[in-house]
């Protein structure tokens, strides 16, 4: 493997392994096309898998049951309905024109958030709410891997605490790309060489997950609903134009 290829595969650990534990996995959306400078879409794919996993180890680790129970508990049917839906989907949606929804719910959300805060979304304060984010996610994760704006969206609309923000996003996270990673090996879509390559960065998981852990200590709840507000922007406008 070129070292050019092993510093990338490097700087996109630390990159997910700081998101999971510090911005409920946002920056996530930029690993598979930062991978792609030096993988085909195929390869940067089935990596991003065993990557993934590694940081959602390290996350719910450091998260231990931190997470609001009786939310997670109501976001994971939805994401199990939202991924069956996607996979029927496949050969029937445009994934670029799913993608261009997500930026725009994004984009339009950011902007009510920063801009008009007096605003409040009722619907998704409730349990149908928790059931139409969470199956976006999943729907949105299987078919053009960004799982996480539906899931910010929703967590930013309730205001959970960041701590809880985090840790209830890792443990989501962990569960649907665990159930993800069975299907993945079933279809063959990975291998002994993609498991080791993965395994063998664990080291800077542990790394960026030590710099996520600190930055959640050390903001308060209203500066990091702002950044994440941002980051949803940014995610937005990342999505519409890619």
């Amino acid at each position: 493997m070129e070292i050019s290829a092993v510093f990338l595969i490097a700087f996109v650990v630390l990159l997910i392994s700081i998101s999971k534990s510090a911005f409920a996995g946002a920056l996530g959306v930029f690993a598979v096309p930062l991978l792609m400078l030096k993988f085909s879409a195929v390869e940067a794919i089935a990596l991003m898998l065993p990557l993934l996993i590694i940081a959602d180890v390290m996350s719910v680790r450091s998260f231990w049951k931190k997470w609001d129970a009786q939310i997670l508990r109501s976001l994971i049917p939805g994401a199990i309905i939202g991924i069956v839906i996607a996979n029927v989907m496949l050969d029937f949606v445009n994934p670029d024109h799913l993608r261009v929804i997500i930026a725009i719910i994004c984009i339009v959300f950011a902007i009510k958030s920063i801009c008009f805060k007096k605003v409040k979304l009722t619907f998704l304060k409730s349990r149908l709410g928790a059931y139409v984010m969470s199956a976006s996610s999943g729907i949105s994760s299987t078919m053009v891997h960004a799982g996480g704006p539906p899931l910010i969206l929703y967590f930013s609309a309730i205001g959970l605490s960041q701590t809880k923000f985090v840790a209830t996003a890792a443990a989501f996270f962990a569960i649907m790309n665990i159930g993800k990673f069975i299907g993945a090996i079933s279809l063959g879509l990975l291998n002994s060489d993609v498991a080791f390559t993965a395994l063998a960065f664990v080291p800077f998981a542990f790394i960026g997950n030590g710099i996520g852990v600190k930055i959640t200590q050390r903001i308060n709840k209203a500066v990091f609903l702002n950044i994440m507000n941002y980051l949803l922007l940014i995610l937005g406008i990342w999505l519409l134009l890619t």
